[in-house]
């Protein structure tokens, strides 16, 4: 994706200076942050309106903490869209698609069956939108034709995280894209303070009637970019009450656009309406996965779930995938016109 800003738009590997700041820390908490000398003119020229860096009544203003555009760069379309990542240096595993066939070749006159049909994959690896964002902050400003601004990308890493060296470079390329500048520095906050900003804390449910459910789910949460947000967990939850949930989750505080279904133990179905791209069928002990950040839970290797996208006809493939599951499990009948089919063994 050619860079819509006049500066260099990523790095294929961690520039060396940049490497040499992360070494050069001795905390585990890094902030992805960079200065940078602006002319007046470019910000009035509006090459960082995308960032919420503008001129009003003759000041250099901000707007916080804004979400960098999705056609700044690769990365940036990556954290706003997700990334799909083939593994091919990783171990084959079986995957399952669901499809509607015609009977005896006439669905208008013998209707139609749901097949599932099974075969050994390549896994691929899976990054939901990261939700990365950007802040600018005015340093210096004396008036004259330059000013300096600090830009920081939220959130921090943390160097034990899963796929470190891969998110910092995912990082500093978000920074790089969208401000031309990227770097990084200790952090002054606590292990607790970041903790607090990953950590998805959850609230379990037991089933109800649909709207005592439906209550429990929304409660007070309003997710930013997450339209009728009621209206679709109405939706889904009347989609799962015909598989008999144990219990509902939801995710609480600033995660409150995380909802779902649990199942069984290791058979979960999770979404993220905030994003609303697609629905999880998770097979890893819940106990487990309920521990995990929320920055680790967006990104994982298929082996573990399945993915719905929500593209025409996906409730009919999440019902025979829900089915199929449950089957597996002895907690459901095999459901009529079941047509397994199995290639690659």
């Amino acid at each position: 994706m050619p860079s819509r800003f006049p500066w260099k738009g990523n790095y294929q590997k961690v520039p060396p200076n940049v490497r040499a700041s992360v070494d050069a820390i001795a905390g585990d908490l890094i902030a992805v942050a960079a200065t940078k000398k602006i002319s007046r003119d470019d910000i009035a020229a509006g090459l960082y309106a995308h960032v919420g860096l503008r001129i009003e009544n003759g000041e250099v203003v901000t707007s916080g903490t804004v979400p960098p555009p999705a056609d700044a760069g690769k990365w940036s379309e990556r954290n706003a869209l997700g990334w799909d990542r083939k593994r091919q240096d990783w171990p084959m595993v079986q995957k399952t698609w669901t499809f509607e066939s015609p009977n005896f070749g006439d669905g208008a006159r013998n209707g139609w069956t749901m097949r599932s049909w099974t075969k050994d994959v390549y896994q691929h690896q899976i990054f939901e939108p990261q939700g990365m964002t950007v802040e600018p902050s005015v340093l210096e400003d004396r008036g004259g034709n330059a000013v300096v601004v600090k830009f920081t990308l939220s959130p921090m890493l943390e160097r034990g995280m899963p796929e470190f060296d891969l998110m910092l470079l995912w990082s500093i390329n978000v920074l790089q894209e969208n401000t031309g500048v990227t770097g990084a520095f200790a952090s002054d906050a606590s292990r607790e303070e970041y903790a607090a900003t990953i950590t998805l804390d959850w609230q379990i449910f037991p089933p109800g009637t649909a709207d005592e459910v439906v209550a429990r789910l929304v409660g007070s949460a309003h997710p930013a970019n997450a339209p009728d947000f009621e209206k679709h967990v109405r939706e889904r939850v009347r989609l799962f009450e015909e598989f008999r949930p144990q219990a509902y989750i939801r995710g609480q505080g600033g995660f409150g656009s995380y909802f779902g279904a649990q199942f069984a133990d290791d058979l979960v179905v999770f979404e993220n309406l905030k994003y609303g791209n697609a629905i999880y069928l998770l097979y890893q002990d819940w106990s487990e996965i309920s521990q995990r950040s929320r920055l680790d839970l967006l990104r994982d290797q298929d082996a573990h779930f399945d993915r719905v996208v929500h593209t025409d006809g996906w409730p009919a493939r999440l019902t025979a995938l829900l089915h199929d599951k449950l089957f597996e499990r002895g907690l459901r009948r095999r459901r009529n016109g079941y047509r397994p089919k199995r290639r690659g063994r």
